[in-house]
């Protein structure tokens, strides 16, 4: 969890992927490229974030999604993504 340039969230869905993360695993700052997995994460904080993403962004994620793009950058590209 860094606080360099490089890697602090870029962008507004990479920004609000990490606001959601940090609410989940209760902390102050999430980087761009940290990892789900190295934070604690597990199903079902996997469940919660994708429950956050529908009621923040009206965004069905499937929970699969998020276990399988582990950081924040990866899961903003579903958000940045057209419909």
């Amino acid at each position: 969890m860094s606080d360099t340039a490089d890697t602090r969230p870029r962008g507004a869905a990479e920004e609000l992927v990490a606001a959601i993360w940090c609410d989940v695993f209760d902390l102050e700052r999430i980087g761009r490229h940290d990892d789900f997995y190295d934070l604690g994460g597990h199903s079902l904080l996997a469940i919660r974030m994708a429950s956050r993403l529908r009621d923040t962004v009206g965004l069905t994620v499937p929970v699969r999604f998020i276990l399988d793009n582990p950081t924040v950058a990866e899961m903003a590209l579903l958000i940045e993504r057209p419909a």
